[in-house]
This record gives C-alpha cells, structure tokens and sequence, in this order.
C-alpha cells in the first residue's frame, strides 16, 4: 500500500509483470542500484555506486552460477 501510494503521488503507472522476470530483475537492480556489483570478464564483479572489486564467498550458491548483476547486502 505504502509503495502505491508513492507511485501515485508522482504519477507512475501501477503495473504488475507476474511472468516477465527481466523486467522483475531490472525492477530490483535499479532500486538498489546503490548495492549492486556487475561481473567482470575475470569473474569478480564491480560495485557501482563506490566502484571495488568484490567476490562472492565461495561457499554461496551463486558462487557456481555467476550472475551478470548481484544485489548484495
């Protein structure tokens, strides 16, 4: 409700994207823009706002994966 409100107040279209799951990731790394950290060719990732390298734990599940964008906290 407190989101909704706020789109409201600055005239953004409510919308919901329940199938689109890019537009739900682009959603959630644009939010937290300040928290996020892109891959790198060499397989650590940069963080954005404050830009270092950063590794995930070896120990994470992403660890296998390696996503082009993490949010991290």
């Amino acid at each position: 409700d407190q989101l909704e409100g706020l789109l409201e107040r600055v005239e953004i279209k409510v919308m919901s994207s329940p199938g689109d799951l890019e537009a739900i990731r682009k959603a959630i790394t644009s939010g937290y823009f300040p928290i996020c950290a892109r891959l790198q060719r060499n397989g650590s990732y940069t963080t954005k706002k404050h830009p270092q390298t950063v590794h995930i734990h070896p120990s994470s599940g992403l660890a296998q994966v390696l996503p082009r964008w993490v949010v991290y906290h």
